[in-house]
């Protein structure tokens, strides 16, 4: 593959494309934050059975994030193929300027910069949630409506105008795909992001909500985007989710692999409500960011469905089960801490 640049290196997402990429032999730019912790990006690294040092070595690191325009523009010539992971993902209170700013923005910069760079192929990796929900048929897909006048959580919002910008570099002649993800599972540090859910899955809590939603595994996003850039498939965005899950099912899925029991009590509006109170109160004495707001109670009692048939369709793209990736990813946590002292020696 070609000279490519990759941001969100040290996350879930692009570590696991940072690896993968690597493993096919590609030159790699990576940005990154001088502060950034490699701590995950080892145990990934770990995982593929690939030497953090040697991979280390590899890369080309460029130090800075993308609201420094000024430093992309350098950072991005030469580079063919550019994979624009990082961002902010949070539902929290008090977060949407930090939510504009990064994605927004940031994602803005990234665009700018590769139009200057003449960049041949510009992957955004976005989300669901920047997806319309308007479906007659109640499933979402690439062409869903958005109705801008419903209320949205602000991640949602900054994913959209994110996607606003990539679609701008596009009418400008950047060629661009754009990749929505579910709730993304895999081997990761499980103490943050989605897959906060094992954490939880691992404490044997008994409630769950009425939520479903798709879910999808992180090597498969890595794959895709790898896929959309060597085959040149550009113009176009891709739902990517191997399936649609009940939260309860889930979680049935996954305290079996920590010897728990499945949560059995259903959590209704009246008690949700109750733990977003709970949650603002414990907030305001310690300062702290509330981890549930309003945003977060819509996007846990919604049911919503999705489907991947493009994406499927257009790469002959075959996504790993759910049930691998929860047996896999749950394998993985539980032999987290022998992998932390392996990578720390």
């Amino acid at each position: 593959m070609q000279r490519v640049f990759i941001t969100g290196s040290t996350g879930l997402v692009g570590g696991h494309l940072l690896v993968q990429l690597y493993l096919k032999g590609s030159r790699i730019k990576a940005l990154i934050r001088q502060t950034a912790s490699f701590e995950q990006l080892r145990l990934i690294c770990d995982f593929y059975s690939v030497p953090f040092q040697e991979l280390h070595r590899a890369v080309d690191w460029v130090y800075g994030d993308t609201l420094d325009y000024v430093n992309l523009k350098e950072a991005l010539t030469g580079c063919e193929a550019v994979f624009h992971c990082a961002g902010l993902v949070s539902f929290g209170k008090g977060q949407r300027n930090a939510l504009l700013r990064t994605n927004v923005q940031g994602t803005a910069n990234m665009v700018d910069a590769a139009l200057l760079a003449g960049v041949k192929h510009f992957n955004y990796i976005s989300s669901i949630a920047a997806l319309g929900k308007e479906s007659d048929t109640g499933l979402i897909d690439e062409e869903t409506s958005r109705e801008m006048s419903k209320p949205v959580s602000d991640y949602s919002e900054s994913k959209f105008f994110a996607e606003l910008e990539v679609w701008r570099g596009a009418a400008e002649g950047l060629p661009v795909s754009i990749l929505n993800p579910g709730v993304i599972l895999g081997p990761g540090l499980p103490d943050r992001g989605s897959l906060l859910i094992f954490n939880v899955a691992a404490k044997g809590i008994p409630f769950y909500t009425d939520s479903q939603t798709g879910y999808v595994d992180v090597r498969d996003i890595a794959r895709a985007a790898i896929a959309l850039v060597e085959k040149n498939l550009t113009g176009k965005r891709y739902i990517m989710v191997a399936e649609n899950c009940h939260n309860k099912d889930l979680f049935a899925l996954i305290a079996p692999a920590f010897g728990k029991k499945p949560p059995h009590i259903r959590a209704g509006l009246g008690l949700l409500r109750i733990a977003v109170g709970i949650s603002s109160i414990i907030s305001w004495f310690t300062g702290k960011p509330s981890q549930l707001s309003k945003d977060t109670l819509r996007s846990i009692t919604q049911p919503e469905f999705y489907s991947s048939q493009r994406i499927i369709d257009e790469l002959d793209f075959a996504f790993t089960p759910l049930q691998e990736t929860v047996t896999d990813t749950a394998l993985f946590v539980k032999n987290l801490p022998m992998k932390k002292q392996k990578t720390r020696s």
